[in-house]
């Protein structure tokens, strides 16, 4: 081990050793701390590193109690019984975890210095040992994870780089053992949907290095679609977010926000039109304060997880310098809501301006060649001309449809035809659970009073199979009156366009 490597251990040794001690005492802390924000990689302290993965292996087999025996079962079949001998077996972290008794409250504050440590790490490998040399009012000791990556991150600014074009170089052949290793350790797999499993498992997750576009006609409930979806994921998950809005206010947000939160977390209804209206009665108030209480209880009171910006005039090179500004304080998760052409340019069609606003977007989305490696969401409209399309594709977004080029993920909904539900000439079967049979089986869709069933086309889909290559279409029951949108099952529309 380095010098300065050893010396940021012996610093980080206590709060790795109790992160590992309170995982073990509350196993549960696995499923709220995923693989992807806290690994062995993240341990300079090898035994706690073999611990707290070990604990992890634990966890995903259901044992909610570690035990000697069932520690040994799982020691064994990991072929790790002479690492696990070396650091003193099963009485070093049943030690370990009962001296962490008391401490769980700080668990937050251990994990953050954690993912400190591990940023200068990784700035050590950029800009050498002079991250952790203390100067002037530098001293790493005394800031946060937040405030050395925007430390160091102006000075990558200040400094500039000659030229336009970013280049990464790497051989392509070089490493495959390797980067085989790395996905086997560390899957690629992006932040869950909000209570959507098919829907996180078409794309796995939303993905940091990625544009996700979402394509809706209008007034069809894009942006409610993407708070239940995306923001309600943002705030269970504790993820940072920036929502770029130049449609719905702030305000218009947050009642979507509150109604969401009645319909998946308080289980209670007040009239979507009364927010509106306003005068509510004491019991409609009631709900509506409960319902914010609950999302603040969701996110652990912190108010500044959800970044919100509108922006009164749209011009991509705005957004680009708002997205450079809040990437550099931490925020990684962007919403643009709605995607559309920079205003006040005629130089160029607007087809063509949105295009090339959409390559800038992705410029700043990718991981390498010069970009920031974020997580984008893009909702986006249909053209008029694709409301008679059943089958969509990147067609349906009209003259700009090569806006797709620069998504990893193209989705496009509409609402089920008349004609698609039971007995219609274009009948759907949609694979779903049927309780009696108690199996998956392909039924039709009755019509509901007051319900109308929702298809999410996957049009491209560059982390998974799209609609083209064996993915079905995801059926969706939303209730718009409390912002739920149910996964029912998958059908299969057919193409039946020619282009």
């Amino acid at each position: 081990m380095t010098d300065w490597k050893d010396r940021l251990s012996k610093e980080i040794i206590a709060a790795e050793g109790y992160v590992t001690g309170l995982f073990w005492r509350n196993p549960d802390n696995y499923n709220f701390y995923s693989e992807d924000k806290i690994n062995y990689k993240s341990f300079l302290n090898g035994a706690y590193g073999y611990y707290f993965t070990l604990g992890r292996k634990l966890s995903e087999k259901g044992i909610k109690v570690f035990d000697d025996i069932s520690v040994s079962q799982i020691v064994n079949e990991t072929n790790t019984v002479d690492t696990y001998n070396k650091y003193g077996g099963f009485e070093t972290i049943d030690e370990l975890a009962r001296e962490v008794k008391g401490k769980e409250d700080n668990l937050d504050a251990y994990y953050n210095e954690i993912k400190k440590i591990n940023l200068i790490v990784k700035l050590i490998g950029y800009f050498g040992e002079k991250v952790i040399e203390n100067e002037g009012k530098y001293n790493y000791r005394q800031m946060n994870k937040a405030q050395l990556h925007t430390y160091w991150n102006d000075k990558i600014l200040q400094i500039g780089i000659d030229g336009d074009n970013k280049y990464d170089e790497h051989y392509l052949l070089e490493g495959l053992e390797e980067e085989i290793d790395d996905w086997d350790e560390n899957p690629t797999v992006g932040l869950p949907f909000f209570e959507s499993k098919r829907m996180t498992k078409i794309t796995t997750g939303w993905d940091y290095g990625h544009v996700y576009m979402y394509g809706g006609f209008g007034g069809s409930g894009k942006t409610s679609l993407t708070v239940n979806k995306v923001i309600m994921s943002c705030i269970q998950q504790k993820e940072k977010l920036l929502v770029i809005a130049n449609e719905q206010s702030i305000s218009e947000f947050k009642k979507a926000l509150v109604v969401t939160s009645m319909g998946v977390g308080t289980k209670e209804y007040v009239d979507r039109q009364k927010l509106n209206e306003g005068n509510f009665t004491q019991e409609e108030k009631g709900k509506l304060v409960k319902a914010a209480k609950w999302v603040k209880e969701l996110c652990e009171g912190d108010e500044k997880l959800i970044t919100f910006v509108f922006m009164e005039n749209y011009i991509m090179d705005d957004v680009k310098k708002l997205i450079k500004h809040y990437a550099a304080r931490g925020i990684r998760r962007i919403i643009i809501d709605t995607g559309k052409p920079s205003e006040g340019d005629a130089s160029m069609a607007r087809w063509e301006r949105f295009v090339e606003d959409m390559k800038e977007v992705y410029k700043l989305a990718r991981p390498n060649g010069g970009g920031l490696n974020l997580a984008v969401w893009v909702n986006v409209q249909l053209a008029d001309s694709a409301l008679k399309m059943r089958f969509l594709n990147e067609y349906a977004l009209g003259d700009a449809k090569k806006i797709k080029n620069e998504a990893s993920v193209l989705i496009l909904g509409r609402f089920m035809w008349n004609d698609e539900y039971e007995g219609g000439k274009h009948e759907l079967l949609v694979n779903q659970w049927d309780e009696f049979v108690g199996d998956y089986v392909d039924k039709a869709m009755k019509r509901e009073k007051g319900l109308q069933y929702y298809l999410l086309f996957y049009s491209k889909n560059r982390r998974g199979m799209d609609n083209k290559t064996g993915q079905k279409v995801l059926v969706l029951k939303p209730y718009f009156s409390i912002n739920t949108w149910y996964e029912v099952g998958y059908t299969t529309v057919y193409d039946d366009h020619y282009y």
